[in-house]
């Protein structure tokens, strides 16, 4: 990374004019001396250490730092991981998000419902002074986990199945319910297999606000976060939860670059 590059060469750097002010010095300091020889001697090898183990090294000794540097996107994401930081001139500015929890689909509301639904909506932004952007990410489920649960359910009733016909006299009745289970995870698993995949939508609220250090930017914009949620969620009715960790990187991933699959997601 750029940062181990600039402290290798600085370490570089340093045993060099070192080197070379013992050297032009000679023995004249006397014991002080051994101070700056032994920087000397000692920040070569740790450039070497640097350049080779950098990319670990150092994040273990700063893990108690309350950022992380990625340089891939020039954002900082401090430990609580529900903001994301960037420096533009002489300004911090910090994004926040945050869910919008609606359980009821306008399709499926009636003309009245719509139209009452729509006036709680020019309400709730009508009601906004900060810049606030709304966003609808839609991407297809994954079942393979649920397929996995499935499948390990039906492996289970077979082995009951196998344990109760070693018995000598197998209870007829539990069998007959024990294939009945099977007949039923066999056919949820064939559902699975065809049809339409299910989709799942997450709807959320992006805002920023700026602030003359991190701290202050992020303070503001979780203030600011905390307004639009009251305003939003009290108008329309709804749950509005702040994102944290993996589920504000999938919502700051998709602002940065659209995801091309559910992997990438």
């Amino acid at each position: 990374m750029a940062g181990d590059n600039t402290l290798v060469i600085g370490l570089l750097a340093a045993s060099g004019i070192l080197s070379l002010f013992i050297f032009v010095t000679g023995g004249t300091l006397g014991v002080l001396g051994a101070i700056p020889m032994l920087i000397a001697v000692l920040a070569a090898p740790a450039s070497f250490v640097i350049y080779k183990w950098g990319y670990w090294l150092i994040p273990y000794f700063t893990q108690g730092q309350r950022t992380i540097q990625s340089d891939d996107a020039v954002v900082e994401i401090p430990h609580s991981e529900d903001v994301v930081v960037k420096k533009e001139g002489d300004w911090y500015y910090a994004t926040a998000y945050a869910v919008v929890k609606i359980f009821k689909s306008v399709t499926n509301m009636s003309d009245e419902e719509k139209f009452g639904f729509m006036e709680l909506w020019e309400r709730a932004v009508s009601g906004l002074k900060p810049v606030t952007k709304y966003a609808v990410l839609v991407y297809m489920k994954d079942l393979s986990k649920y397929k996995e649960s499935i499948e390990m359910r039906k492996a289970k009733v077979q082995m009951e199945i196998a344990k109760e016909n070693e018995k000598p006299n197998p209870d007829k009745r539990r069998l007959e319910l024990l294939t009945r289970e099977i007949a039923m995870w066999d056919g949820i698993l064939s559902r699975l297999d065809v049809g339409d995949k299910p989709t799942a939508i997450l709807t959320y609220i992006q805002t920023t606000a700026k602030g003359a250090t991190k701290d202050a930017a992020m303070a503001a914009v979780r203030q600011r976060l905390n307004e639009i949620r009251s305003a939003v969620g009290t108008a329309l009715n709804v749950e509005i939860a702040p994102l944290s960790g993996e589920d504000m990187k999938r919502c700051f991933d998709s602002e940065y670059m659209v995801p091309h699959g559910l992997k990438e997601l």
